[in-house]
């Protein structure tokens, strides 16, 4: 076998059979087997997918189940010499496979490829950011990970050990990324289009909300914890900058805050530095509108760093056990009824 598609769903009933048959459609182009890994779905996802000739590996257990888990569940069973990686509301689009072989094939030091990722619709910033990544990208591009996807030589996961931290809710691309460059490998993005992706119809307010609750955010605080002291900790304090912006502009303005008041003996603390948060997040917000072109997209940035910064703070406190214990699952038959 020489590749495998490996797809992780999660009631996913409105946009598995896309994903399916699209995914069906490549793989024979490339020797391929496509593998579905299912978290327990409570709709359709499981009688849809039945329809189709793919492997349906589902967890044994609900508590097992995340972003993270889903990824490496499928790694567990999956043959091929090469792991394709996509959601279930992503589909597949043609030639990308081949175009992404060829290149591994070609360049042996590459661990990783991806391509384009198009959002079918843009509601929130995280939309409009991949979409302006597409649009820009010109070019073939080295990058420290492969966000929505990608195709990984097996060979290199087996040199870091693992394809995904299973005990992440998210980011764990990220991880992986971290974890590949730091033992010598490159991450390459082409230019060709490789998915469509159909997210979640929410606001910003609702994204960031959904994010919370469901510990998603919080993965970022536990992705360093695990990285701490590892060969790939400064790789990923800069993937995860995002958490430490809103933490350090308010140390900064604490500061000048109080250099201010030592200083000036009419100002105290505590008018000094509403002053110069004002001032520092008055600046911060101003200059983000002027690159985004929009005052509302600066603001929700700002408000979205207190959500990321005080998640990571959470979540660095949640230890992990060992990333490499397998994962209790099955693999469907005909005949068997899911969970």
């Amino acid at each position: 076998m020489k590749l495998s598609i490996l797809i992780k769903a999660l009631n996913e009933e409105a946009m598995i059979a896309k994903c399916l048959e699209a995914a069906l459609a490549e793989a024979p182009k490339v020797d391929g087997e496509v593998i579905l890994v299912d978290s327990l779905s409570t709709d359709r996802t499981i009688e849809i997918a039945r329809r189709y000739p793919v492997r349906i590996i589902q967890f044994s257990w609900r508590m097992d189940c995340g972003a993270g888990s889903a990824v490496q569940l499928g790694y567990q069973y999956a043959h091929g010499k090469y792991l394709y990686v996509l959601d279930g509301d992503m589909v597949l689009q043609p030639g990308f496979l081949s175009a992404a072989l060829n290149y591994l094939e070609s360049n042996p030091d590459v661990a990783g490829v991806a391509g384009k990722v198009l959002d079918t619709s843009i509601k929130t910033l995280d939309d409009k950011r991949r979409a302006s990544m597409a649009t820009a990208q010109q070019q073939i591009l080295e990058v420290p990970d492969l966000g929505g996807g990608g195709l990984y030589r097996r060979k290199a996961i087996e040199s870091v050990g693992y394809l995904a931290h299973r005990w992440l809710p998210a980011c764990e691309e990220a991880e992986l990324g971290a974890r590949l460059r730091a033992s010598g490998w490159h991450l390459i993005r082409l230019p060709n289009i490789a998915v469509l992706h159909t997210g979640y119809s929410e606001s910003n307010f609702q994204m960031l909300h959904r994010l919370w609750r469901n510990r998603r955010m919080h993965a970022y605080g536990i992705y360093l914890r695990t990285a701490f002291g590892r060969s790939w900790w400064w790789l990923s304090i800069r993937q995860a900058w995002f958490v430490f912006v809103a933490p350090a502009l308010h140390v900064v303005a604490g500061m000048l805050a109080a250099i201010c008041a030592m200083y000036i003996e009419v100002i105290k603390i505590v008018p000094a530095l509403a002053i110069t948060e004002s001032l520092i997040w008055f600046g911060v917000i101003t200059l983000m509108a002027v690159r985004k072109r929009s005052v509302s997209d600066a603001v929700l940035s700002a408000y979205g760093w207190h959500f990321y910064a005080l998640a990571a703070a959470l979540g660095f406190m949640h230890s992990t056990p060992d990333p490499m214990i397998p994962i209790n699952a099955r693999e469907l038959t005909e005949h068997q009824i899911p969970l």
